[in-house]
């Protein structure tokens, strides 16, 4: 197969999609269509917005292959009813086509699978090729897609984003809906659905990859899929994902020794020694020296609870309440900010809309622009509304800090730490890169507890910083409080 190389210069020379006004009657809801259109308060809002300030986003379409001059509508079915109840003759729209130039990228990411390549080693070959990672592709042609908008390198293809690709059942044509789902209609974050809870509409567009060959695909990496530890490993760490680099903040990977089963290691999943990252150091840092680190700090704390509970009732709530002060003084100062640009926005994208009906404005130009527009007044319309809930909740930080001292009460009734209460316990954990040689040699352990952050526990007795052995012949002094300025 040939190779594609999406180049800027490639980009610009590749056709667009096509933009035209379409009637109202040539448009049609695709097969199986799921959705119930309602005419609720939703629907209401919609409509005024669109009697006040037009379509701001067209809707998107493809041609019907057995009726002339007809379409199916993908997105957009929400939009074409509001249309319908103002009595509007025709909608904006995008005539849908496969981008020629990422589905030849997709097809040699499957066909290097079903050759054997694994995924690490297919996303080397990308980016040896220098072709685009998906983001910056999309950026290219001034399509806005979520994720980073910056891409320091953007010919840098990982393992997951690879992953991503071949998992996609929608290369074969299909549809798939409800992939994620939320808890309640208050909580916006978005969770993994149930596969079984899918729904799939199958050769709904045109495939890209025939569907023996996805079947095939899937079929490989069930084979492949990285097993659970073995047993002579031992069990995963309690201090999986909540150990964190304190230079490029990436996570720690855990390791256990190859010769000795017994040793388990956490090193920076983004160094450049054992992986291809940035960060100059490893991190490394025993699992467990870590416990003891922990051990001791919450024994630190327990004792100091113990002795004095006003003492410590004081602590967090002058913690708490110091933390809470700047934090609803910044979401303040952030929610005015994203009001005034959502009404600056709102402005740009009627003046633009009229500039567009009169002609000032080409039709590319608009679809480019509306979708930047688009795109940032949903992103302000939700920050804005999570803002609001964030400075309305201010008054659950009370309850957090008697749970919090729970669970330390909990704690102190225990010989040893537990996965569950040190999560309870524990946001997260930051590892600094060793200093020193010999006997100066020190490694920095931070711990940020859950609700109240770093905090600086006074000395009810006194305790030495944690010495410990991390190799055979190397002692490491074990530092608990973050670097200073």
């Amino acid at each position: 197969m040939k190779e594609t190389k999406m180049s800027a210069e490639k980009v610009v020379k590749e056709p667009k999609p096509k933009l035209m006004n379409i009637k109202l009657e040539k448009l049609h809801p695709f097969r199986s269509h799921p959705y119930k259109v309602l005419d609720d308060e939703s629907m209401t809002e919609l409509v005024e917005s669109i009697k006040e300030y037009g379509l701001l986003n067209r809707i998107i379409v493809r041609p019907l292959e057995d009726k002339q001059d007809e379409y199916e509508i993908i997105s957009g079915h929400r939009r074409v009813h509001a249309a319908e109840l103002l009595e509007m003759k025709k909608v904006p729209a995008v005539i849908h086509f496969i981008d020629p130039v990422a589905a030849e990228v997709v097809k040699s990411v499957f066909k290097m699978c079903l050759e054997g390549k694994g995924n690490e080693t297919i996303a080397r070959i990308l980016q040896e090729k220098q072709i685009l990672v998906p983001m910056a592709y999309w950026q290219s042609k001034g399509l806005p897609r979520g994720g980073k908008k910056t891409q320091p390198n953007p010919y840098k293809w990982c393992k997951t984003t690879i992953q991503k690709i071949l998992s996609q059942q929608e290369y074969c044509g299909d549809v798939i809906n409800f992939k994620t789902c939320s808890k309640s209609f208050k909580n916006k974050t978005r969770l993994p659905n149930n596969p079984e809870n899918w729904a799939i509409f199958k050769d709904v567009h045109e495939p890209i990859i025939a569907r023996s060959d996805f079947e095939k695909v899937q079929t490989l990496i069930a084979k492949t899929k990285r097993r659970a530890p073995k047993p002579q490993n031992g069990e995963k760490s309690m201090f999986c994902d909540l150990l964190f680099c304190g230079d490029c903040h990436g996570k720690l990977r855990h390791h256990t020794n190859t010769i000795n089963k017994d040793i388990h290691y956490f090193v920076c999943a983004n160094n450049k020694v054992d992986y291809r990252g940035e960060c100059p150091g490893r991190h490394y840092v025993r699992a467990d020296a870590t416990e003891q680190v922990v051990m001791l700090e919450l024994r630190r704390m327990a004792e100091f609870l113990a002795a004095d509970e006003e003492a410590f009732a004081e602590l967090l709530a002058q913690k708490t309440d110091k933390e809470l002060l700047k934090e609803k003084k910044n979401d303040e100062a952030e929610l005015q900010k994203a009001i005034a640009r959502n009404d600056t926005v709102s402005h740009l994208y009627e003046k633009l809309y009229e500039d567009n009906a009169v002609g000032k404005v080409s039709d590319e130009w608009f679809m480019q622009l509306s979708h930047k527009y688009e795109t940032e007044r949903l992103e302000l319309k939700t920050k804005i509304k999570t803002l609001r809930q964030k400075l309305s909740e201010c008054g659950q930080r009370e309850q957090e800090r008697e749970n919090f001292t729970s669970a330390i009460r909990r704690f102190m009734r225990m010989d040893r730490l537990t996965a569950p209460l040190l999560r309870e316990l524990i946001d997260h954990i930051d590892v600094f890169e060793t200093d020193g040689k010999g006997k100066n040699r020190t490694q920095r352990i931070v711990i940020y507890y859950r609700f109240v952050g770093y905090v600086e526990i006074p000395e009810v007795s006194q305790r030495p910083n944690i010495v410990a052995d991390t190799r055979k012949g190397v002692a490491t002094k074990y530092l608990t409080e973050p670097k200073t300025a």
